[in-house]
């Protein structure tokens, strides 16, 4: 529990990072199953102007480069909030066996509403998961008050 939180602050630490470049506040990291950091993904949509850069995705765009399926399957990600069907599903493809988040969709929708720029699919990331036929283990969430300082700002 306490591993998980360690983790969990440094992604938010992470996301506090892509806000101040001007990016949505969503910020995740891969760690090793002995505990070691490997990589960190910020979201740069805005700098980057590119509607795919979710924090996740250039996490993973950057670990396929340098690891393979069966080293990733060993690693956890972890994300500041909940990952949106299109990163959860690039984690799922990437091989990455674990995803431990901050804050929940659902705590998240009650800061920022449901509603336009705020584009979402509501499918919560267990959902998403139970349709693939390799199991990724989530937990989830932690932290929540801390991560959800990020989208009040």
């Amino acid at each position: 529990m306490e591993k998980h939180k360690k983790f969990i602050q440094m992604a938010i630490e992470t996301a506090r990072k892509s806000k101040r470049k001007g990016n949505l506040p969503f910020g995740c990291i891969l760690v090793t199953g002995n505990g070691r950091v490997l990589l960190k993904g910020e979201n740069t949509i805005a700098t980057d102007k590119d509607c795919l850069a979710h924090a996740e995705i250039n996490l993973i765009r950057e670990a396929s480069k340098k690891y393979d399926h069966s080293f990733l399957n060993n690693c956890t990600i972890y994300t500041s909030d909940e990952p949106c069907p299109m990163c959860t599903s690039a984690i799922y493809w990437s091989g990455i066996g674990k995803i431990v988040y901050g804050l929940s969709k659902e705590t998240y929708y009650q800061i920022v509403g449901r509603n336009d720029p705020n584009w979402v699919f509501e499918i919560p990331i267990r959902d998403v998961l139970a349709k693939g036929g390799r199991k990724v283990e989530v937990l989830g969430p932690f932290l929540e008050k801390e991560a959800s300082r990020l989208h009040k700002m």
